[in-house]
């Protein structure tokens, strides 16, 4: 599963930087790396009054169920509690 959501994030993230680097007038390497959900975000901010965006809205709840909201804002998972702790034989040792 975590490798098809990685597939579709790879699909959708080329879509953004295509469509903002078209309104940019640049190309999407010109772009810096951005969070997928910025990236909704800013096209939004550049596209958003013309008719070719769906609703906002809309298009931010689908890339949050396809991808989850931790590929779409690009989160860490978090390591689990003592994982990274020494054990108490190494430290009075």
């Amino acid at each position: 599963m975590k490798n098809d959501k990685e597939f579709m994030a790879g699909k959708i993230r080329n879509i953004l930087e295509r469509r903002a680097a078209e309104a940019l007038d640049c190309t999407p390497s010109d772009l810096p790396r951005m969070k997928i959900g910025t990236l909704v975000h800013f096209l939004f901010l550049l596209k958003g009054s013309s008719e070719e965006l769906g609703g906002f809205h809309t298009s931010m709840a689908a890339v949050l169920q396809l991808l989850g909201h931790e590929t779409v804002w690009d989160i860490e998972p978090k390591e689990e509690p003592g994982a990274t702790e020494p054990q108490k034989d190494d430290l009075i040792n």
